[in-house]
């Protein structure tokens, strides 16, 4: 998903400014949810609250009624460990709704892409948002055993350093002012982060299951519709994280260059720079 105004956008101040603001809200929200992050994972229920008490109140009014399931005991680990798996477990009630929040406002990146104010192709960007949605909504708000799982931290987290990483560079894009830190996480952070995201979300799915009754061919009826979707739909996650992985991957020896340090795109960003700066200069030279 890009950010950088289309052509026709350029000439629109107000429209850069829109989208300078969006980025820039959206990017605080995002960071705001991995310091919720951090600071739960640290302080557990001590943690300062994430968000006011009437917003979260309002978020919880309309998300759908859980359905209950079995939740994971974590007795038989490691003290250290079953103290990190109890709060990483814990984290959905602390967290839910700021993440809700944040990810149903990208909504607005398919609206963007549709109105062409970013060159972004709009059925990619679509698919993108809602497969986020669907997970959100759909899964870690709906299934105790999805919200109430350790893999809802890894996934939280996963997402919210992907993002902190997208947004600063759009900004930069947008304002023509490029910066070679933010150029190198946005394509250099998905190697790790696209990864544990993925692996946060198939497991959410998969804890949404009733493998526990057996599966489909063992005990049918104990799957409704919705289970047979998702149960198909897993496999699907293997090739599609492939394809974009490899793409992004071509994307990045394309921005980057070919070494882990980025040496191509940090000589092409300080010629910008230079570029821009003498501009600037013959530019105060003539008002002189």
């Amino acid at each position: 998903m890009s950010a950088v105004p289309a052509p026709k956008a350029r000439s629109r101040p107000l429209v850069t400014a829109y989208l300078v603001f969006y980025n820039l809200f959206s990017f605080v929200l995002w960071l705001r949810v991995f310091a919720g992050v951090v600071l739960y994972m640290l302080h557990g229920d001590s943690a300062r609250q994430m968000m006011y008490a009437t917003v979260a109140e309002a978020v919880q009014r309309v998300l759908p009624a859980k359905v209950a399931g079995a939740l994971i005991e974590y007795g038989a680990y490691p003290p250290l460990a079953a103290a990190i798996l109890r709060r990483a477990s814990n984290l959905h009630d602390y967290i839910g709704p700021l993440v809700v929040i944040t990810q149903t406002l990208a909504v607005m990146e398919v609206v963007h892409a549709a109105v062409g104010w970013v060159r972004s192709n709009v059925l990619i960007t679509a698919v993108q948002v809602m497969s986020r949605l669907i997970v959100v909504w759909g899964i870690s708000e709906k299934y105790e055993a999805a919200a109430h799982s350790p893999f809802y931290a890894l996934m939280v987290c996963a997402w919210s350093l992907s993002e902190i990483a997208r947004y600063p560079f759009y900004v930069n894009q947008l304002l023509r002012s490029p910066s070679f830190i933010a150029l190198w996480a946005r394509y250099s952070g998905f190697i790790v982060l696209y990864p544990l995201g993925v692996l946060g979300e198939v497991s959410l799915i998969y804890a949404t299951l009733p493998v526990h009754r057996g599966w489909p061919w063992e005990n049918l009826s104990a799957w409704s519709l919705r289970d047979l979707a998702f149960l198909a739909l897993l496999p699907v996650y293997v090739p599609g994280l492939y394809v974009l992985y490899t793409r992004l991957l071509a994307s990045r020896r394309k921005v980057l260059g070919p070494d882990w340090a980025g040496t191509k795109a940090r000589k092409e960003v300080q010629q910008q720079k230079a570029a821009e700066f003498q501009r600037i200069r013959r530019l105060h030279e003539k008002k002189q």
